[in-house]
Parts: structure tokens; sequence; C-alpha cells
């Protein structure tokens, strides 16, 4: 008797494979960042091999004889893989290169790497930042350690004041928390999904508020002060130069 082709083999191969390539293709093309954080990296290459080999298995399988033909269970799959597949194309995803090159910036400079700080906040204590120049009185926030250095400087303000701050986000104005005159160039802190994300930043005094367009990426450089309100201090930046900013290497922050 001639054996045909499984058709429930070959629906669960083409899933299975399609599964595997697509979180290759989030890590290759480094927009899984858009999701999760870099510590799920591992758990990506291995759900992908583990598609991957159920995919090449299922197709192994293609002339297998079988009464029950099961469907039904490929649909936790498949929805995911289509509201994914939705997901990216609306962020317009789809055209990122593989393997892309990082666009360089004072803020991912690898000469900063050598302006080392090591942090006295108790919880981070010892942990090096970098772009600390503590001749020149000037602090180059590297684009991925912006979380770290507000919470450094934050904590514990005095040793920083005066210093000359650089420092890199998207431009938010109609936050509530910010004075007529201050805008923040925020960074989006992911602790573990795209879900739990919020901006931080530094306030910004500007005069010049009116030239900036919200969500625009911005440079920033200016002086580090403890501004006097009406009814409290608050940390500012008093700002010198807002300039263009390409987007960072990677879309979020972390606390880690």
């Amino acid at each position: 008797m001639r054996k045909t082709i499984n058709p429930a083999r070959l629906v669960q191969g083409a899933v299975m494979l399609l599964a595997g390539l697509g979180f290759l293709w989030l890590v290759f093309t480094r927009s899984y960042q858009y999701y999760v954080t870099p510590r799920t990296l591992p758990y990506l290459y291995f759900s992908a091999a583990v598609f991957l080999v159920l995919g090449v298995y299922n197709f192994m399988k293609l002339r297998e004889a079988t009464h029950i033909r099961r469907y039904a269970h490929l649909l936790a799959l498949v929805l995911p893989l289509l509201m994914l597949a939705v997901s990216t194309k609306t962020m317009d995803l789809w055209s990122t290169p593989l393997f892309p090159a990082r666009e360089a910036t004072i803020f991912n400079d690898p000469a900063y790497l050598n302006d080392s700080y090591a942090m006295k906040t108790p919880v981070y204590a010892g942990r090096i930042l970098h772009g600390y120049d503590e001749a020149n009185k000037t602090i180059t926030i590297m684009e991925n350690e912006t979380f770290f250095w507000l919470i450094e400087i934050y904590t514990d303000p005095t040793p920083f004041l005066g210093y000359t701050v650089r420092t890199m986000g998207q431009v938010i104005i109609s936050s509530s928390y910010l004075s007529s005159d201050c805008f923040s160039p925020t960074r989006e802190l992911m602790s573990c999904c795209v879900a739990d994300t919020y901006s931080i930043g530094f306030p910004c005094q500007y005069d010049r508020i009116d030239t900036l367009t919200e969500g625009d990426w911005v440079a920033v450089s200016g002086t580090l002060v403890m501004a006097d309100l009406e009814e409290y201090q608050e940390l500012r930046i008093l700002v010198d130069t807002v300039e263009e900013s390409v987007k960072p290497d990677e879309p979020y922050v972390y606390s880690y």
C-alpha cells in the first residue's frame, strides 16, 4: 500500500519551523529587545533550537500513517506567532537588517570606558560606571547606564553638583511632573518585559522649550544644579546645548 503525506505532520512541521526561524530572526536582528530583556537571550536560543528540532522531526514523519489527526493544539502556537508578526509590522521592524551594526555616538564610544566610576549607592556599591571625568567635572552618561547614573546622582547629588552632564533620550515635555520651563530626555526602563516599562530621565531647564518636539531623540549637555523652587529644591540640568541624536543601540535600559 502506497503511503501518502500526513497533512497533520506537514502542518505541525511547518508551524514549528516557522516558530524556530522567527525566534532566530528576533535574536539576529536584536528585535527581541523591544519585547523582553537581554537576560532572556539564552531562552530564545533554546526555544528556537527546540522548535527547529520538532519541525525537522515532523517532516521526517511525513509518511507516517495515523487515523487521528489533531490540529487544535497548534492554535496555541499559531495565534502568538500571528500577534508577533502584526506587532513587528506595526513597529516597522520587518526591514531591520540581520546583525545590525552599532551607530557610533559619544554615548557608546569605547573611549569613555577608561573614565570609570565606582558606585556608592548601597544596592549597587562597587558597580563600575563610565564617562566620569573628575578632572574636568564632566559626566558623559553611556546609553546603557542611564538608570545607574540616575540612581547614583539622586541618592547623593552633592558630589556631582556643578558637573557638566551629557545625556541622551526621547523628549518629554507634557509630563505633569515637569515645570513649564523644563523637559526631560528620557529612556524607557524595562524590568522584565515591555509591559512593565516606564520613563526615566533628568529634568532639564531650557529657555527654548518651544523648539522641541515631543518624542524626538536628543543629546543634551548642561550643568547639574539644585534649583530652589517655592516649596522645595529640585535636581536639574541647566541646559547649554540640545542637539539631534540617533536612537540608541538598545531601545530600553535595565536595572541590572
